[in-house]
């Protein structure tokens, strides 16, 4: 699981965001923050992400007793997937992986 705590992913591109991931727990001392972030990361899982994007940290409370911890959990590619081309069935012009149809003839891919 990709944790980042800016909007992307270096050589990744972001598919789609399944929603906000949020974990809220009282400060003791100790792995708390491994802890929290095994919390996320199981959840954002139980979503279908495999990565969590704009993760951020805040203490609430009277002397920040209580942690929240929150995050975008979304599914992110390769971004070279999106590089690749292939050659169009009926004119042999090259045409990207994610097109539909072929730019030169028209044809669907």
């Amino acid at each position: 699981m990709i944790v980042s705590k800016t909007n992307d992913i270096p050589d990744k591109i972001i598919v789609s965001v399944l929603g906000k991931v949020k974990i809220r727990q009282i400060r003791t001392y100790g792995k708390n923050e491994e802890k929290a972030m095994g919390t996320m990361i199981r959840k954002a899982k139980t979503m279908g992400a495999n990565a969590i994007i704009n993760f951020s940290y805040r203490g609430d409370g009277i002397w920040g007793i209580r942690n929240i911890y929150t995050g975008l959990a979304v599914i992110a590619e390769d971004i070279r997937k999106y590089w690749q081309s292939q050659k169009c069935s009926h004119c042999g012009k090259r045409v990207k992986v994610t097109d539909y149809f072929c730019g030169s003839c028209g044809t669907k891919q």
